[in-house]
């Protein structure tokens, strides 16, 4: 049965960060493996938590090898993804993805 998705994403808006349809979650575990990107800059890129992501990565990497599907890692990182890794990072140290204190 597919799983439904949030329609708001976690932009500081509060409740919970959305999850990611079966697709997002398959692009997001291929990226994991394929080029070592860590739960943390596949949440910044899908817009959502990093627990968040962490599950689907689990879930999915389980699906892949009980069908004995391997996903390699790539031996050299695409250009794209030093481009990427540069993107991921300049949205993470933006004041407007870190916690706020409430006061």
């Amino acid at each position: 049965m597919p799983t439904a998705t949030r329609s708001h994403s976690n932009t500081g808006v509060g409740g919970r960060p959305r999850r990611l349809a079966f697709p997002e979650q398959a692009l997001a575990t291929v990226l994991h493996l394929r080029v070592a990107l860590a739960a943390e800059p596949l949440a910044v890129l899908f817009g959502s938590s990093r627990t968040a992501m962490h599950r689907p990565l689990l879930k999915t990497r389980r699906l892949l090898k009980a069908h004995g599907i391997v996903i390699p890692p790539a031996t050299t990182p695409p250009v794209v993804l030093v481009a990427l890794q540069a993107r991921v990072l300049a949205q993470t140290s933006e004041p407007s993805n870190k916690i706020k204190a409430t006061c």
